[in-house]
């Protein structure tokens, strides 16, 4: 189970990446490649303008298949094409003071890692490739082969609905675009056994310029809601260090593991 939703988090924490993607200030043509081209040009100017970024996020996990929730606190780390993410879950049996269970993930700007107290491993080339996205741009996700298959009202917002092409090697079957400012509000996936996975953001605010992010996004499984993701804090251009991008340079604090089942089997009885 806790495989299970371990790798949920990995997923959650992907689709949040990519709705760093932020908005362009002007209605676009409703011909992809037209508002893909219009959407890359913002992106370089978007990468002048943030250098680096941190973001801190609480999220709240709940188990599809027991009657179970989890607190989550994610870090994400941004510069350049380099990231960091770092998550940390805290069990529903575990005493707050005894901490949680932190894994990070580290794209260098050439490998995946990924740390946790079971050691650090490289994560192999087709796992990598989905973090290897240009960063806080992630417009490589989807090609020009995508195409606008109509439109929907998602809240209060007009979205095109761009489907990629069933052969293109995205996380995507479907994303919704804002139609004035190219936010993306939404966006649908598939998991490894056929699950569909939804996302959808709300809350957006402006972090620098015209620039938006959402602050609330909320992950469904199935049409069951799986996560709340709110963020906490977003500062921008405070000159990160390298050292946070160099998995031999991260160190996991531990703690008694002995001491923890203890204390979850009291709490049990």
């Amino acid at each position: 189970m806790a495989r299970n939703i371990n790798r949920t988090v990995v997923t959650v924490l992907v689709v949040a990446l990519v709705s760093l993607m932020l908005g362009t200030g002007q209605v676009l043509s409703a011909d992809w490649p037209n508002v893909l081209k219009e959407a890359m040009v913002k992106c370089e100017k978007f990468k002048k303008e943030i250098k680096d970024m941190t973001i801190i996020r609480g999220m709240k996990m709940v188990s599809p298949e027991e009657d179970m929730s989890f607190s989550h606190k994610v870090k994400q780390f941004f510069k350049g094409e380099k990231f960091r993410a770092e998550i940390t879950m805290q069990m529903p049996d575990m005493p707050k003071e005894m901490g949680g269970m932190t894994t990070i993930i580290i794209y260098d700007g050439k490998d995946t890692w990924m740390i946790s107290l079971m050691g650090k491993k490289k994560l192999p080339d087709e796992e990598s490739q989905q973090y290897q996205k240009e960063g806080i741009c992630c417009w490589t996700l989807i090609s020009e082969k995508a195409k606008i298959v109509g439109t929907e009202k998602i809240g209060k917002r007009e979205c095109y609905v761009v489907q990629p092409e069933e052969k293109e090697e995205t996380p995507y079957t479907k994303i919704w675009l804002d139609k004035k400012n190219l936010f993306m509000v939404k966006s649908e996936s598939k998991g490894s056994e056929g699950e569909i996975l939804l996302w959808v953001g709300s809350d957006f605010r402006k972090v620098k310029s015209d620039w938006e992010m959402p602050y609330k996004t909320e992950m469904y499984w199935n049409n069951k809601l799986m996560s709340t993701t709110l963020v906490k804090s977003v500062e921008i251009n405070k000159g990160l260090s390298d050292d946070l991008f160099d998995p031999d340079k991260v160190k996991i604090k531990g703690f008694n593991m002995q001491e923890m089942m203890q204390q979850m089997e009291e709490n049990n009885d």
